[in-house]
């Protein structure tokens, strides 16, 4: 009885046994299968390199000849146009009939078959010397070789000597002057400019003190132009920096000694970014402009004008308000486009180089 039962629990231990083997065989089987088709379906040649590839579309479409080929080839007639021979074509053409070997005029060249093109080492050609030519000089006049004359040493030192002198300094006024007259020349030759509010927009950064300083004591000049060609003007002077709350405006007058004071001694120098667009909008809205009057900015600075507004709402404002600015600064787009859309003068401001 327990024979019967052991023996029984065997066979089902071998009937598992061979189930999970037969189905172990069948999942191989498949992975294989899937395996094999996917590489057949993936599968792509290598293509041969660039050189190879290359090199090979250069044999394969050079055709050249073997004498093995049974196909002939006629050269071609090529039409001529009659020409009178000259004496020496006649000599050189019996001299080159004596050296060279008659050929049959009727004789024919095979040509290379698709089956037999050889590289271009396997065909032989055979040259036949010729009479070496004889050079001749060509005796050219006047010539002469070039002389270099040698740079003495007190030259040489000299040089050196102004290659390390410092450059001369500009002068600042000279130059601040003509752009003050300059100004005040173009407001007078307007027309309907017979009374005009100016107003100077001075960047008060360490680089610029110099050039303010300039300013107030070349601002007679323009004082004088006003006078002279009889324009009713006030000035007015806005220093401006980084922060708006920076901008010192200070109020329109005719006393042009009051601002020449101010800018030739109270002027100190400031630190931090120039933000002139700021400046231009802060001059609009809070400037008391006289009614009637024409309204003229002169921006100085050496640096391109910028700032939390943008160059075109600038522009906006200042033609909404018909003002006109002029500026005395670098050659920037920023300080052409504010005088060429205004209608104002550009001027370069003095620095030291």
């Amino acid at each position: 009885m327990l024979i019967d039962a052991y023996s029984f629990r065997l066979q089902q231990k071998r009937r598992k046994t061979q189930r999970a083997f037969l189905l172990s065989l069948i999942l191989h089987a498949i992975a294989i299968t899937i395996m094999g088709l996917g590489y057949i379906r993936w599968y792509r040649p290598p293509l041969p390199s660039e050189p190879l590839v290359s090199e090979a579309i250069s044999v394969t479409n050079l055709k050249r000849f073997h004498i093995s080929s049974t196909r002939k080839r006629t050269m071609p007639t090529r039409r001529s146009t009659p020409a009178k021979p000259s004496p020496t074509l006649n000599q050189n053409v019996a001299k080159m009939t004596r050296a060279t070997p008659a050929a049959a005029s009727n004789m024919s060249m095979p040509v290379l078959q698709t089956a037999a093109r050889l590289p271009m080492e396997e065909t032989s050609l055979h040259e036949q010397r010729t009479e070496i030519p004889a050079w001749k000089t060509i005796a050219a006049a006047h010539a002469q070789a070039p002389t270099i004359t040698p740079k003495t040493r007190t030259t040489q030192e000299n040089e050196s000597e102004n290659s390390k002198r410092p450059a001369e300094p500009i002068d600042r006024d000279a130059r601040m002057g003509e752009a003050l007259e300059g100004i005040a020349e173009s407001v007078a030759d307007r027309e309907n400019e017979h009374a005009v509010d100016l107003v100077f927009l001075l960047d008060i950064s360490g680089s610029m003190i110099d050039n303010i300083r300039a300013v107030g004591r070349q601002l007679n000049r323009m004082v004088e132009v006003f006078e002279e060609k009889g324009v009713d003007f006030t000035l007015g002077i806005v220093i401006f920096r980084y922060l708006e709350g920076d901008t010192i405006i200070h109020p329109q007058t005719r006393d042009s000694e009051r601002y020449k004071r101010l800018l030739t001694s109270h002027v100190v120098a400031a630190a931090g970014d120039e933000r002139a667009h700021n400046a231009i909008i802060k001059t609009i809205r809070r400037v008391d402009f006289r009614e009637g009057a024409n309204r003229r900015f002169v921006l100085v600075t050496d640096e391109a004008s910028k700032g939390s507004y943008t160059l075109p709402e600038v522009l906006t404002q200042c033609f909404q308000n018909n003002i006109i600015v002029d500026v005395i600064g670098i050659n920037h787009a920023t300080h052409r486009a504010l005088t060429s859309k205004t209608g104002g003068l550009w001027y370069p401001i003095p620095i030291q180089e």
